[in-house]
């Protein structure tokens, strides 16, 4: 099968790997809708996603990376297969696209494992704040329970972990962040969806859902500090020769 028409993918040489599963645009009229769930996509997140993956080769880093072409109307990757919010069951081709992107997302990081004994699984999203005072940026990996790799036990929540610190350091240096480690009124929502979840408790892997707020998604300035912050984080998570 001819998975790029349905997916943007590639690997890299460095154990990041970047996931889109909310930003497709394609609605191929074969493949019927679903019959429950969301049917908006995270606008923005597939443009967002190329421009990290294109200022982290400016570089020299390659990640390894999978963004999702079909629209949220026709496939939701981020839900169980045996929901009917993931796709409707009387197409065979929407259930083969489901489990293709899980396979391949799984492959690359057991890839990453192999290759380089740790993998960073970056599972990227957006939503709507329901506030003005909601962070912009939301983590989520289950409070904890998919982040395996310690970058410093000395140190306390997100700082305390490979990729996580990272992301937090840059990110908060301009928006405001929940780093998803302690329950709060922002983040029990997204605390990490099903793409985040099959990644519980495995060893040398760290998952982590990013939500982003519609208000930065939508504004290309933002946007262009967002894309920043993320490629340094990325960038620094190489050791230094």
């Amino acid at each position: 099968m001819d998975f790029s028409r349905y997916f943007e993918f590639a690997k890299g040489n460095t154990p990041v790997i970047l996931s889109c599963p909310h930003g497709g645009y394609k609605k191929p009229k074969r493949i019927p809708d679903k019959l429950f769930g969301p049917l908006i996509a995270d606008k923005n997140t597939y443009f967002i996603a190329k421009l990290i993956i294109s200022l982290l080769k400016v570089n020299n880093v390659r990640i390894f990376y999978i963004l999702n072409k079909i629209h949220r109307s026709k496939v939701d990757l981020n839900r169980p297969s045996q929901s009917e919010s993931a796709f409707n069951p009387t197409s065979i081709e929407a259930k083969t696209i489901f489990h293709s992107y899980q396979e391949l997302l799984n492959d690359f990081a057991q890839e990453c494992v192999s290759n380089y004994g740790r993998a960073l699984i970056i599972d990227f999203h957006g939503y709507t704040k329901p506030y003005r005072e909601y962070p912009d940026v939301i983590f989520g990996h289950i409070f904890g329970k998919t982040l395996d790799l310690l970058e410093d036990s000395n140190k306390q929540e997100c700082k305390k972990y490979w990729g996580c610190s990272q992301l937090q350091t840059e990110i908060s240096k301009y928006f405001k962040m929940d780093d998803g480690l302690a329950l709060t009124e922002h983040n029990l929502s997204y605390s990490g969806g099903y793409i985040t979840q099959q990644f519980f408790k495995k060893s040398q892997m760290n998952a982590l859902q990013i939500e982003v707020a519609k208000s930065i998604r939508l504004d290309f300035k933002l946007t262009e500090t967002l894309v920043k912050a993320i490629t340094n984080a990325v960038v620094n998570l190489i050791p230094k020769k």
